[in-house]
């Protein structure tokens, strides 16, 4: 069994390796663990759930391609995740739900993505222990290092359902429920809800497990927390989340980068940019790449040049198509970065503006906060005031208090020093008005 898990692996967990395993090893991975596979229900999910990450890409790894064939994708996750339930594995039916949210975001079906990282939460916290005793942990190809398991940050104590507290005690699901819980806040913001991405990422950040991994912990709290505009949270966390990230030996992760970009991002929003450019050295280090930056990146900067009144500079960072940069916009990032698109074209006087507006319209549908950005950037190139007050009204119902501030001071007037006023509430500096 150990071949079958180390060529999942080897593309699920990709950016935890310090050597990636290339895309040959995980095939030839692949082919030694299905000559002996049988038709053994765990043997048959576990080599599905390969096939998914290395023939699919499912999980969109590091040696992946930047194409996928979505469709396809999605078919062979649905197929992992019916194996694994038939064969009543708790871990696998999680993994393969891991596997499944990934290839629904490659097909560009956010909301879908988010219910399959919340289903496996419910999996794992409902399962009682296997029968056969705790699993495994997995297994990591030769040559290569394991991953840590991740830590912890804090906002409110973690709190198991009644019968999950078995899962202290598995080590494999144990790890499983951190990732799920990591994926449920991202995949959360990935549709704009915010107050559900904080609660996941508060229960994560209190996790027993995560106690000594302040970085890991508290890293997409601090995703959650940025978006929401709340700087004095960010702040603090960020404190955690560095010193924990230098004691562990300032290693790379694919989720500290966008925790590193979104506390760069509260520092620019400040007007501390000595302070943003530090942070910024932070992702460079923590990251798991340059080029996922075309997803986080782009989003956190482009929100900060827009606050600074810098409409041209942000165009520019959002300049490629969301097609062109789908790898790394289509998970968490699609909704904000077509929003940001949108908006950024009408303050810098693009004239496909309205156009881009249309095409976001449909890509953010359904999400409470970007879909109210759109409607913002329209506002502002109708120049309809009333429709930007009933914006700002949206925004605050969505729990995502920096752009509602932001929202009033773009509307001008007597409503643009109440917006400074509440962006000087949440510790930010005044935004431009245009």
């Amino acid at each position: 069994m150990l071949r079958r898990p180390a060529a999942t692996v080897a593309y699920r967990f990709s950016s935890l390796f310090t050597r990636v395993p290339s895309a040959e090893e995980a095939a030839a991975l692949l082919a030694e663990a299905r000559e002996p596979a049988g038709d053994a229900p765990a043997a048959e999910a576990a080599i599905a759930l390969a096939e998914a990450a290395v023939v699919a890409d499912a999980f969109g790894a590091v040696q992946g391609d930047t194409d996928n064939t979505a469709r396809e994708t999605v078919g062979f996750a649905e197929r992992a995740v019916e194996l694994a339930r038939r064969a009543g594995d708790p871990v696998a039916e999680s993994a393969a739900l891991d596997a499944l949210s990934g290839a629904r975001s490659w097909a560009g079906e956010p909301f879908a993505a988010a219910a399959a990282a919340r289903r496996r939460i419910g999996v794992l916290t409902s399962a009682s222990p296997s029968p056969a005793g705790p699993h495994e942990p997995p297994s990591f190809p030769a040559g290569t290092h394991e991953p840590s398991s991740s830590p912890a940050g804090s906002h409110e104590p973690t709190s198991f359902p009644a019968g999950s507290r078995e899962l202290i005690d598995a080590p494999a699901r144990t790890h499983e429920l951190v990732d799920a819980l990591a994926m449920a806040a991202g995949t959360a913001l990935g549709v704009g809800a915010l107050p559900e991405a904080r609660r996941w990422g508060g229960r994560l950040a209190g996790h027993p497990l995560l106690a000594e991994a302040g970085h890991h912990a508290t890293s997409w709290l601090l995703v959650a927390d940025a978006l929401t505009g709340d700087a004095g949270e960010v702040l603090a966390g960020s404190v955690r989340f560095l010193d924990a990230w230098e004691r562990s030996g300032r290693g790379r992760s694919f989720s500290l980068g966008p925790a590193a970009a979104s506390v760069a991002m509260i520092h620019g929003l400040r007007g501390d940019h000595d302070a943003r450019r530090t942070w910024l050295a932070i992702v460079d280090e923590a990251g798991a790449g340059p080029e996922h930056r075309r997803g986080y990146g782009a989003v956190f900067d482009a929100t900060v040049l827009l606050h600074h009144g810098d409409a041209d500079a942000a165009l520019e960072r959002v300049a490629p198509e969301p097609e062109q940069v789908w790898k790394w916009v289509c998970w968490i990032w699609l909704h904000w970065y077509a929003a940001l698109r949108a908006e950024a074209a009408v303050l810098a006087g693009h004239p496909d503006a309205r156009d881009r507006i249309a095409s976001a319209r449909i890509v953010t549908a359904g999400n409470p906060v970007a879909s109210a950005q759109v409607d913002r950037a329209e506002a502002l190139l109708d120049g309809d005031l009333p429709r930007r007050l009933a914006v700002a009204a949206a925004f605050e119902a969505a729990g995502c208090r920096y752009q509602a501030a932001r929202t009033l001071v773009l509307a001008g007037g007597e409503h643009a020093a109440a917006g400074e006023a509440a962006l000087a509430g949440l510790g930010l500096a005044p935004g431009a008005a245009r």
